[in-house]
């Protein structure tokens, strides 16, 4: 009898005719706060809380959980490098035992104080130099995924749109969704621009707004280069640090009226496609 080959298997997460559009909140520590992260929550369908490595502290992230539940938001972990002076944008190496213990922890605190308002975590979402890692460095996007997957194999997480995000998904047994930003310049290979980059970030909320109707009507972005790109997207990021912030989310959800959050399952993975990478301990 012929052996039929299985179908191909994708840990993309599936978004038919929509997709999430996601932001961050209680990104402050202490008496310090991130001004107008409230206002982006009734034009988001989901929100990622800092959990306290690169931002936040306990009382930030419960009333950010109170605002989420409020708005009915689909409720996201924020993590990120032990790196409060550096906001998480410093390069920092951990080990792969090291970083697995971190996010695991990270997970861990959000969870907890979660759970006592009836809340779960949906998605996952890295940040700064993390997040900028997992673009480059296969092994470290395969460690976050399969941290991740450690915690609660019904994540999704949220992370650079591109083959290595769908790598590591597929290697964890967890599905990815691909982020798109609406106020950041890409390079012609489709990665972000760095922050320390003169021309990383838009500020003309019209140039962030084109932006925005380019990628959401076409799924294409047009690079520092001038060329274009195919970005493959799932859900989209808003920050309060846009210029113009509420002004520019509430046009971008009017642009994705059916906008909804991420929802998962578990994705499994045969157990020789979990082959150790190497990664210094």
């Amino acid at each position: 009898m012929p052996q039929v080959a299985p179908p191909f298997r994708s840990a993309r997460i599936f978004t038919p005719n929509s997709i999430d559009i996601n932001t961050n909140i209680g990104e402050g520590f202490g008496p310090y706060r991130i001004e107008g992260e409230s206002d982006m929550l009734p034009y988001v369908t989901s929100a990622n809380i800092a959990c306290g490595a690169h931002a936040g502290d306990p009382v930030l992230m419960d009333t950010a959980l109170e605002e989420a539940r409020y708005y009915g938001l689909s409720l996201g972990a924020h993590i990120g490098y032990p790196d409060l002076a550096g906001f998480g944008r410093r390069e920092i190496h951990l080990p792969a035992n090291e970083l697995r213990a971190s996010i695991l922890y990270q997970l861990g605190a959000l969870s907890g104080l979660a759970k006592t308002l009836g809340f779960e975590i949906s998605q996952v979402r890295p940040h700064g130099f993390l997040y900028r890692q997992m673009c480059h460095d296969v092994r470290v996007a395969v460690t976050v995924a399969r941290a991740c997957y450690e915690f609660d194999r019904w994540l999704v997480l949220i992370g650079p749109a591109g083959p290595n995000l769908l790598q590591a998904g597929e290697k964890a047994g967890i599905r990815v969704a691909g982020e798109a930003w609406v106020d950041r310049v890409y390079d012609n290979s489709g990665n972000l621009l760095p922050h320390t980059h003169s021309k990383a970030i838009l500020t003309d909320p019209r140039e962030i707004l084109s932006q925005a109707a380019q990628l959401i009507n076409s799924g294409t972005v047009t690079a520092q280069d001038g060329s274009k790109l195919k970005i493959d997207f799932q859900t989209v990021h808003l920050h309060a640090r846009v210029s113009q912030a509420k002004y520019v989310a509430e046009q971008i959800r009017m642009m994705v009226p059916e906008a909804r959050a991420l929802t998962s399952e578990p994705f499994a993975v045969d157990e020789y496609d979990r082959f150790p990478l190497a990664y210094s301990e």
